[in-house]
């Protein structure tokens, strides 16, 4: 996360008011519709204040989206009695996906607002924003990549097939899968559109992962 100093010297629960409030207004209104004014009225600051911290709309927008990814990292990561994240406990490839994705979800009960700016700003297309949340996209999914593979059973794999590239094909359809979703959500009209249907993409991407398995695991293992 790109520190400003300035903010992060506030106090915790002011901090998280202003977090808060730009989570639900970018959720609602997306990022060139959300207003400042907005923002700082369910903040309760001045737009002094919030350009003071952060000196821009777009810097605020970019250091959400880097704050849900750390926080999102914090609970995968949270290590458990024998010292390790829960998601690594399982050492098959498939169930340590889908373990993540339970996570994820839960994030969506957890934290309400965020998970919901997270939807959105994934689909995000204004050039403003949208080149610096896929540069960030990048860098976050290489560095989760190493983490991913500690410990896990590869054996169960069929020998002419290579581990790190079935990942490769899982990130390539999660975005295939999110991108589907958001040609459907432009098709509609206008007035229409909203976020796509998250349980939806779950039940499709689950579909696709079970797919992946069969084909490429070993027959003992299926």
């Amino acid at each position: 996360i790109t520190i400003y100093e300035s903010f992060e010297k506030l106090e915790e629960t002011k901090k998280l008011s202003i977090i808060n409030a730009g989570f639900k207004i970018f959720a609602e209104d997306g990022y060139k519709k959300a207003a400042v004014d907005d923002i700082i009225q369910e903040a309760k600051i001045s737009k002094g204040s919030l350009f003071y911290y952060f000196g821009s709309k777009k810097n605020f927008f970019l250091y959400l989206y880097a704050y849900c990814g750390d926080q999102m990292k914090k609970l995968i990561d949270n290590p458990t009695s024998n010292e390790l994240p829960k998601y690594m406990q399982n050492t098959d490839f498939f169930d340590r996906i889908k373990e993540i994705q339970k996570i994820k979800i839960k994030l969506e009960v957890s934290y309400p607002h965020m998970y919901k700016f997270m939807k959105r700003a994934a689909f995000e297309t204004d050039p403003a924003v949208k080149n610096e949340i896929s540069k960030y996209n990048q860098k976050v999914t290489l560095e989760r990549a190493t983490d991913f593979f500690h410990n896990l059973d590869l054996s169960k794999f069929k020998d002419d097939v290579d581990p790190k590239m079935v990942m490769q094909l899982v990130i390539w359809c999660t975005e295939g899968i999110a991108n589907l979703f958001l040609m459907k959500e432009k098709m509609k009209p206008e007035d229409q559109r909203g976020i796509p249907d998250f349980k939806d993409m779950v039940g499709l991407y689950e579909s696709y992962m079970d797919l992946l398995r069969n084909n490429f695991y070993k027959e003992d293992y299926l």
